[in-house]
């Protein structure tokens, strides 16, 4: 016999009307999660609320780069050969050696090729006594070994300082002391680096023994006649490059050299000096020059040009930002360039640092 108790038809009521009472509760709260009033359908369909982009007024003038293409070249070179045939017995100086003023930079017929500073090679041998230009020139280049100053007659102070500059090169000076063509070769800067040497140990000697550089590497660029009007010595640049490890900053040295081409063009020569030495790996490379000009523009207060706007009578003015409300300022467009403008405001309500609409978004 089953002792559990029975459900009566009472309980069976209640039970039914409690559960039916619950799942409707429950649908009737998604139906309220899921269903939305118009007002709430168009609000969240419309688009999020524009914010103004603005960008604050600067002073400054308008400079319209000029971008050139350019390549990193030699400095200045200069050949070193000395006067008289014979044969290379030494080679002290490596490629890419650097050497100055009294350095021994090769060895003829067991003697040594003497390196000095000057514009002008000797033009004959010199010998104590003689008298001349070529001998002031002479004295110039042994400065470093002389009392006294250059005057053209070679006496006991230019004896003496031809003997100390063999005597620091390790070598006897020659019969007489004298300055021969074929042991002083000479070159425009104190310091030089060896670019090539044209004969190997044992061989005649060829021309150019050897070629140094006196400067560091510059770069150069070919420009139309009518760009080369735009640049001027002096003018400020930034090389730019990954062979020279980014910018460098640099001045044009010179512009020059025009001449025309097979394609009827004529074309000069830009040079520009780097601040910063750059590296000789870089010689051949390609760079892009970027000229800075504008140093002589009027300053003045710069925005960029889509801050300006035009009104139905045809003025200029710029939203100034100023409290909740940009308002508007009148100003007129002086220059332009570069993606900007330089203004003056006609009411004088404008000032470095304010802010100013450009749009919207």
């Amino acid at each position: 016999m089953d002792d559990k108790p029975r459900m009566t038809p009472t309980r069976r009521v209640g039970t039914l009307i409690l559960v039916t009472a619950l799942v409707s509760a429950a649908i009737g709260g998604a139906a309220g999660f899921f269903v939305r009033s118009p007002a709430q359908v168009a609000a969240d369909a419309a688009p999020p609320a524009h914010s103004e982009l603005t960008v604050a007024v600067e002073e400054g003038t308008i400079t319209d780069p000029l971008l050139l293409s350019g390549v990193v070249a030699l400095g200045s070179v200069t050949d070193l050969t000395p006067n008289g045939g014979g044969v290379v017995t030494g080679l002290p100086v490596a490629l890419g050696a650097q050497f100055t003023a009294g350095t021994v930079i090769a060895e003829v017929n067991d003697r040594p090729v003497i390196y000095l500073q000057g514009s002008i090679p000797l033009l004959r041998d010199l010998r104590p006594g003689d008298k001349g230009e070529d001998v002031r020139r002479l004295q110039e280049g042994l400065r470093p070994w002389l009392s006294g100053e250059p005057d053209g007659t070679w006496g006991t102070a230019t004896t003496r300082a031809l003997q100390a500059l063999y005597k620091a090169a390790g070598y006897v000076a020659p019969v007489d002391s004298a300055a021969l063509q074929a042991e002083l070769v000479f070159g425009a800067a104190a310091t030089a680096t060896v670019l090539s040497v044209a004969s190997p140990l044992g061989g005649a000697v060829e021309s150019p023994l050897i070629r140094a550089t006196t400067s560091d590497p510059t770069v150069t660029a070919e420009v139309a006649d009518a760009t080369s009007q735009l640049v001027h010595i002096g003018d400020r640049v930034s090389v730019t490059g990954s062979a020279i490890g980014g910018a460098q900053a640099g001045t044009i040295t010179a512009v020059g050299g025009l001449v025309t081409g097979d394609d009827g063009v004529s074309r000069a020569t830009v040079t520009v000096q780097p601040d910063v030495a750059l590296p000789a790996a870089a010689i051949d490379r390609k760079v892009e020059i970027t000229v800075l000009t504008g140093a002589d523009a009027e300053v003045g207060l710069i925005v960029p040009l889509s801050a300006i706007r035009s009104n139905a009578t045809g003025g200029t003015y710029v939203l100034h930002v100023h409290g909740e409300n940009p308002h508007r300022v009148m100003v007129t467009v002086e220059e332009t360039g570069g993606g900007q403008a330089r203004v003056t405001a006609s009411d004088g309500d404008l000032a470095v640092g304010d802010l100013v609409v450009l749009g919207v978004q």
